[in-house]
């Protein structure tokens, strides 16, 4: 078996970010159940978590998300190659599910590899830090009155696609860019962001 994933560290944590959640109401929810997986990750118990989402995957082969948390949990205890092949089928009968195209990136990006290594039938779409990141913070923030969470900055870009770039990235690049104010960037997500050159206090901007 491979090193676990501890040693690597993602963009972000893909199980609390992704697009399409479990909702209560879904057949397939169930508190209990996911109580305990949540319980042997947050133990970093990754090997437990594989056969406890191994179990659940075989008795609901139906299910997306009992085979997207198995993939996941391949991730989480360093079977990366198993973890590609067990989604690969599930990607190609359910192309455009976003969980089961980030787990295959993050299994091909903590290999080494880039995601032109593997088959897809629907590419996914990747965000890298580039201008048209800081331009689509921009345009978010210039019509802002008030400064915006780093959080809700970030957060923006977790439904556009895979983020493959840090928190710690984009704060250090809005720090960077002159068009940018970050107050209390050590505060990280807690940081506040504005457009320079924003009026902010609201007896100067009645007297104009």
């Amino acid at each position: 078996m491979t090193n676990k994933s501890t040693n690597i560290k993602f963009p972000d944590d893909r199980s609390k970010s992704n697009a399409s959640r479990l909702e209560p109401d879904d057949e397939s929810y169930d508190f209990e159940e996911w109580e305990i997986a949540a319980q042997l990750r947050d133990e970093e118990n990754y090997p437990g978590l594989v056969e406890y989402c191994k179990q659940r995957a075989e008795r609901l082969p139906d299910d997306p998300y009992a085979q997207y948390y198995l993939g996941e949990a391949y991730v989480l205890n360093g079977e990366y190659e198993k973890a590609i092949e067990f989604l690969s089928e599930h990607h190609r009968r359910h192309p455009d599910n976003l969980d089961f195209q980030y787990v295959i990136l993050d299994a091909l990006f903590a290999l080494g590899k880039t995601h032109n290594d593997f088959d897809w039938v629907q590419t996914p779409v990747i965000l890298r830090m580039s201008s048209d990141i800081l331009e689509a913070c921009y345009e978010f923030l210039k019509l802002k009155r008030k400064p915006r969470s780093f959080s809700e900055i970030h957060g923006r870009f977790l439904f556009e696609g895979y983020v493959l770039f840090t928190e710690e990235d984009l704060l250090k690049a809005l720090s960077a860019d002159g068009r940018f104010i970050v107050e209390d960037a050590n505060a990280d997500l807690f940081a506040k962001v504005r457009v320079a050159g924003k009026l902010r206090t609201r007896g100067r901007s009645a007297r104009l």
